[in-house]
């Protein structure tokens, strides 16, 4: 079973090394947000002639890389619930529930965080955007909302969120002294994040920098659940000092 917090200064360590990088980021999110690289990225998947995203409607798009690789996540999380729960039945997982409680958490609280903010969000999509053809102004964070203007629940990213959520294998490596799951956790939950919320991206339905602050979120979440329930001993550390070098 993962050792208990060392001090308050291994937390704090283990927080500046996890948690600073991700405020840079949220600063470049925040300054990004003034550049037209949205509207770039965007502008590849648009047809102006017929004022459409062609893929929005592509089948191997929608059935594989909107839906089933959602409910292969979902799969996922409930074999670590399940695992979770079987701690209770078998001696053998008992000395794994505390991981095995972050990861089902983790999987399951990142992206309820992502559709909460989607559902405060008066950003729209894209697709629904003037400037493709749609009727909805295009908002950055710093515009005012025009009177009137219903919600389009389109910020952060969800589907992006179905694969960041898997960052919580990272911590699940550093957790059990196992380099290469953190690492696989780490970059395996990165490119599934950007490849699902690029599926999205290219059907019109978000922005780049809405699956980049989905990213965030995720992260964030997990972090704050894991050192609520597993904590930053030294032994985490060493390992995550090795995986930020290695």
């Amino acid at each position: 079973m993962p050792a208990m917090i060392a001090n308050k200064g291994d937390t704090q360590r283990f927080l500046l090394l996890h948690l600073g990088p991700a405020l840079v980021v949220a600063a470049l999110l925040l300054a990004m947000d003034t550049t037209g690289i949205d509207t770039m990225v965007t502008n590849w998947f648009f047809d102006p002639v017929a004022g459409v995203f062609p893929l929005r409607q592509n089948g191997a798009l929608e059935i594989i890389g909107h839906q089933w690789s959602k409910q292969l996540v979902i799969v996922v999380a409930c074999c670590v619930i399940g695992c979770y729960l079987l701690t209770f039945v078998l001696q053998q997982l008992k000395p794994r529930r505390q991981l095995l409680l972050f990861l089902s958490l983790a999987l399951t609280l990142a992206p309820l965080a992502v559709v909460l903010l989607k559902a405060i969000s008066f950003r729209h999509c894209p697709w629904s955007l003037q400037e493709y053809g749609g009727f909805a102004p295009h908002l950055t964070l710093y515009d005012l909302v025009p009177p009137g203007l219903a919600p389009g629940h389109c910020f952060p990213s969800g589907h992006a969120s179905t694969g960041f959520c898997l960052l919580a294998f990272y911590f699940a490596g550093l957790a059990l002294g196992n380099h290469r799951l953190a690492m696989v956790g780490l970059w395996g939950g990165l490119a599934a994040g950007m490849t699902l919320g690029m599926v999205r991206v290219a059907q019109g339905a978000h922005f780049i920098s809405h699956n980049l602050w989905t990213a965030l979120v995720c992260w964030l979440v997990i972090l704050a659940l894991y050192v609520a329930i597993i904590g930053a001993p030294k032994k985490m550390l060493s390992a995550a000092n090795t995986a930020s070098t290695g």
